[in-house]
């Protein structure tokens, strides 16, 4: 699978848990495990080691964690906005890098 494709899936997961997490009775737990367990698979078949497998989950639970915090209160949306673009911007840039790399034969 190209890694825009698994990135196209990444952000989709996220957009799916911001919805479920903007109710506040939403059970947040299982949730944000699922959005971590896909954001540490996206990286799988290039040659990234633990810590960037573990950034990139841990940014996009931080997305979909900001995300369903600016769902559900309108009056704190340009800050959940701004921290919820930031965090994307750090999850597409170890995307973008070990993408780009080159493979080693």
């Amino acid at each position: 699978m190209s890694m825009l494709l698994r990135n196209a899936l990444l952000l989709g997961v996220e957009f799916g848990a911001a919805l479920l997490l903007r109710d506040p009775g939403a059970p947040w737990i299982p949730v944000l495990l699922a959005v971590f367990v896909v954001g540490s698979g996206v990286l799988h078949g290039t040659e990234a080691e633990f810590v960037p497998r573990f950034l990139v989950a841990l940014a996009a639970v931080g997305v979909a964690e900001l995300g369903g915090r600016a769902w559900a209160s309108a009056d704190d949306l340009p800050r959940a906005a701004t921290g919820a673009a930031i965090l994307l911007a750090v999850q597409t840039l170890p995307l973008l890098r070990h993408s780009l790399r080159r493979r080693r034969a």
